[in-house]
């Protein structure tokens, strides 16, 4: 989805090792070829399952992940459709055609395929490659890379589709849509759905019809099958069933919470036990809606704060529970012992007020929605996570969606399958570009020798087959970022990272990921030769790629924090916060506060010499 400071798109070096797919082509000719189901969450937050250490019940996917293998250094992009594309494509999102989200192009953007925000016929998508070689491809669940009628999933590979191709809109039948400039629409098989059954809601939905598409497929072909859910991104909401399933589960607050997940991740081994956890974002008491630390709220003001992470909570059960179903069907049908199981998520958990995206206004939220808090997650309300829980659901990692951080790209990618390492943490860095790779290598298929790719780019992720068998050597190549201008290198240990205003002051800052993994010091001063080289790597990327920075900057307005009422002294508090945190709104106020004292300066001068021409002696 689109989001507040939605930040950055993000790519990976070197391309599919011909050799690995020749051997895979191989094996294929002396086995069957396996099945794949790619479960992609939308907004789940690292620490959130509770294999992670979260106190959110997820059985399904921790018996995947006993049964397989973490990858606990796993990224996205810190957006919802760059990552999508990435996983489609093998390609960096720009080179997909999704370098940005849609409506959220510079001026100097606009013409570009690279930014289009979505994907282009230029390239080829991981569902054309495996239906070219007899894959039934199946999706269910949020598309988001493709508005025009030619780049839907029924023609870009997918042999039985429903999708919601807009970013987000309520989970329930009454498709009230997350902002006014993206109406959503549904379709089945490339034809459009202009009513949902009463009962809808999204997530079971989904699941519904994914298993309605497995039922009705040929058994004798291997199938590929995207189950894209919209869960647990905003508006948060559940069916009235679920709504108190977590009641009072959050009531000792964020700093409690985050503690425990610390914990929790430091015992399993996912985050290093002498690590330092990222430092929380402080919201200033000049924001309008601050609050006061937790210990000193009142408890109907704690009730209001813990309410939507109670939602959220529940939504990713509810997830849980219908991957489960979809686990049970394959299992009753002898076909899970030979289908790979990939469990992931697009970005960090999201900070995001609705006044983030296109065209919604204060007023057009409180009108429009129900925003009233004792109706959080029921249909016709936009419950959302703020940035103070955002950060403490995120555990260790920095800040969230939106932000080059960790806490926004940093995602659990879990595995279990054929020949995948039980029970294992797999640390080498891997990137959501990796997938199509990976899954090529597993089908037998090679984009060298295959028609589709002839003067199209190939993958440039790496397979991860050995990875998921137990291999846990370095990454060859650096993994690199860049999202509305913000931009990032992780090449080993070492992380690179620049972002602007609220969240940086776009300066390079670098980062020991080994030492320092919550990014709290920079040692850019300690290690200048890295840093240039780093700096370097990301040059060149970018003009290979053929990235055109932002102009002017994109900024995020930071009024969009507060969605409450918002009066002149509101107003006058965000002027000063924006002047606080933007060195452009500082230079702005500097020249203000100069030309106001020049006129003020000319003004006494004009009046001096007025009274002094007044009292001047006169020829008689």
């Amino acid at each position: 989805m689109r989001g507040y400071l939605s930040i950055i798109s993000f790519m990976v070096g070197a391309g599919l090792a011909s050799a690995a797919g020749t051997a895979a082509a191989q094996a294929s000719e002396t086995q069957s070829p396996p099945n794949f189901l790619v479960v992609l969450a939308d907004d789940l937050g690292w620490a959130d399952i509770g294999a992670f250490g979260s106190e959110i019940r997820t059985p399904n996917i921790d018996k995947l992940a006993g049964q397989g293998t973490i990858m606990s250094q796993f990224y996205a992009s810190p957006s919802c459709a760059p990552s999508r594309a990435m996983l489609l494509t093998g390609l960096s999102s720009h080179e997909a055609g999704v370098g940005t989200q849609n409506l959220q192009q510079a001026l100097n953007q606009q013409d570009s395929v690279l930014y289009q925000g979505q994907l282009h016929d230029g390239v080829v998508t991981v569902a054309e490659g495996l239906q070219s070689i007899g894959y039934h491809t199946l999706i269910s669940g949020k598309w988001h890379v493709g508005r025009n009628p030619d780049q839907y999933p029924s023609q870009r590979g997918f042999d039985r589709s429903f999708i919601l191709r807009e970013g987000g809109v309520s989970h329930f039948a009454d498709q009230l849509e997350l902002n006014p400039a993206e109406p959503p629409h549904y379709f089945e098989d490339g034809e459009r759905v202009t009513s949902l059954p009463p009962d809808f809601y999204s997530t079971t939905y989904y699941t519904d019809r994914m298993i309605d598409f497995l039922d009705a497929r040929d058994r004798n072909a291997p199938f590929f099958s995207y189950l894209a859910y919209t869960a647990p991104h905003d508006p948060l909401q559940v069916p009235d069933a679920w709504l108190n399933k977590y009641r009072g589960a959050f009531d000792d607050g964020p700093d409690e919470v985050r503690a425990r997940r610390v914990a929790a991740l430091k015992a399993s081994g996912l985050f290093p036990a002498a690590g330092q956890p990222a430092d929380l974002l402080p919201l200033p008491p000049i924001l309008p809606g601050a609050k006061p630390p937790w210990k000193d709220r009142s408890e109907a003001m704690r009730r209001m704060d813990t309410r939507p992470v109670e939602i959220y909570a529940a939504m990713i059960e509810l997830l849980d529970e219908n991957l489960g179903r979809v686990l049970a069907y394959l299992e009753a049908e002898g076909e899970l012992e030979d289908t790979y199981v990939v469990f992931l998520s697009d970005n960090g958990v999201s900070a995001l007020t609705p006044l983030v995206y296109p065209q919604t206004s204060r007023e057009w939220l409180h009108q429009e929605r129900d925003m009233n808090p004792a109706n959080a997650g029921r249909p016709g309300t936009h419950t959302f996570i703020d940035g103070e829980w955002a950060g403490a659901l995120n555990g260790p990692l920095r800040l969230f969606k939106g932000a080059i951080a960790d806490g926004g790209t940093r995602v659990p990618l879990i595995v279990a399958g054929p020949n995948v390492a039980r029970g294992v943490i797999n640390r080498r860095l891997g990137h959501i570009a990796d997938l199509t790779p990976t899954l090529y290598e597993l089908a037998g298929f090679d984009p060298q020798t295959s028609p589709l790719y002839r003067d199209k780019p190939h993958p440039r992720g790496l397979t991860l087959v050995a990875n998921w068998e137990g291999d846990d050597s370095p990454r060859p190549t650096p993994i690199i970022t860049e999202l509305f201008g913000n931009r990032s290198v992780r090449d080993g240990v070492w992380k690179l990272s620049r972002m602007g205003p609220p969240l940086g002051d776009n300066t390079w800052q670098l980062y020991n990921m080994a030492k320092d993994p919550g990014e709290t010091t920079s040692v850019a001063e300690d290690h200048p030769a890295i840093s240039e080289r780093l700096q370097g790597v990301y040059a060149s990327y970018a003009k290979d790629i053929g990235l055109i920075e932002p102009e002017p900057p994109l900024t995020r307005d930071l009024s969009a924090l507060y969605v409450g009422k918002c009066d002149w002294n509101c107003e006058a508090r965000f002027v000063l916060l924006k002047v606080l945190v933007d060195p452009l709104y500082r230079w702005m106020l500097v020249v203000a506060v100069l030309s106001v004292a020049l006129g003020i300066g000319l003004l006494g001068w004009r009046m001096l010499r007025r009274r002094r021409l007044a009292v001047a002696p006169t020829d008689s």
